[in-house]
């Protein structure tokens, strides 16, 4: 199916895509959040691959007449689609997509006008265009920025990027956990925005986890050099192997001991003397599932362990149960969870 999908998005990038062909690439961008990600990701390929000097030979006016002739022969009365049923006039919601979607090969100088294009999640912030990813509870998503930077996105998180880098920065937004391989630039630092504060970098390799909801704020660094900042006005530089957590207003840095814990992004749930209730709320992220705490006989207990995500939920808490004691029933109301000790 993929080298289907390759081949028209291949001629819908060439202007050579009919509007059934259009309509079913339509359907397979709006069928899934892996599948929009797949697409603008062969978009950004595809701009990278022509360069500004080549953008004379995508022709705006040529693109939307060609629009248009196509609309026009697909309300003529009596036309037969393929399979033989009777196309039926398009809706003002998919002219609207296959607008958008021509408007995308309009001029590269903007690059990609996409807010047409449901779902997709692009969006106008200032006169730019930005990318908003969420990631549902119990998954993880990988995805490749404009400037060849890598991120993984931990489960519940939010993450906006804009479509192209400008200025004298590279800076992105994230509410949630990430894990960072940025590409070096020493002229364009790297900074990532979250509600409690930022890192700014260089090109490194770093894991931060910054949930608006939830107080922890922690920035591992694995390689490379990072500078920790908070709202508050504290600010903290980090060499590789060190850590720093927001405590009472301010940076605390440690050692990293154990870099299993960054191995989310693998499907690992890895923890070292981490609090029960901790664990317990990484669980429930990782698997998508309501946890809720009954009872718990001592909510101080440090737990040390290791989950495979595909292993799953009640396998986690059948090892908690016979290591630690843990004893939870199925919510039938919920399809979750409660601890009941």
């Amino acid at each position: 199916m993929k080298f289907q999908v390759d081949e028209l998005i291949a001629a819908f990038l060439a202007q050579e895509l009919d509007e059934d062909s259009t309509e079913e690439l339509l359907q397979w961008v709006n069928a899934s959040a892996a599948n929009k990600l797949y697409f603008r990701q062969k978009l950004d390929a595809w701009s990278v691959a022509i360069g500004e000097k080549e953008s004379h030979l995508y022709d705006k006016n040529k693109a939307f007449q060609r629009f248009r002739k196509r609309l026009l022969h697909a309300k003529q009365p009596g036309r037969q689609a393929r399979g033989g049923a009777v196309l039926r006039y398009l809706s003002h919601h998919k002219v609207a997509a296959y607008a958008a979607m021509v408007l995308m090969l309009a001029g590269i100088g903007g690059f990609f006008y996409m807010k047409g294009l449901p779902g997709l999640g692009i969006m106008d912030v200032n006169k730019n265009l930005y990318v908003q990813i969420s990631v549902a509870p119990g998954e993880t998503k990988k995805m490749l920025l404009p400037d060849s930077t890598v991120v993984w996105l931990n489960a519940g998180s939010t993450f906006k990027y804009p479509e192209n880098f400008s200025g004298s920065t590279r800076e992105v937004y994230l509410n949630g956990e990430g894990y960072f391989e940025v590409r070096k630039d020493a002229g364009h630092p790297f900074i990532v925005t979250t509600a409690k504060g930022n890192i700014v970098v260089t090109g490194t390799t770093f894991n931060v986890s910054a949930y608006a909801g939830k107080p922890r704020f922690v920035t591992a660094l694995l390689e490379g050099h990072v500078c920790v900042n908070t709202q508050g006005g504290k600010s903290q530089d980090l060499v590789p192997m060190q850590k720093a957590e927001l405590i009472n207003e301010a940076l605390v840095v440690s050692a990293v001991t154990d870099t299993d814990i960054y191995k989310w992004k693998d499907g690992l749930i890895a923890f070292d003397n981490v609090p029960i209730t901790e664990v317990l709320e990484r669980l429930e992220n990782s698997f998508g599932k309501k946890i809720t705490i009954r009872q718990l006989n001592d909510p101080d207990l440090l737990l040390t362990g290791k989950f495979r995500v595909s292993d799953g939920l009640e396998y986690a808490l059948e090892v908690l149960g016979h290591s630690y004691g843990l004893r939870y029933t199925k919510n039938s109301s919920d399809n979750g969870y409660d601890i009941l000790n």
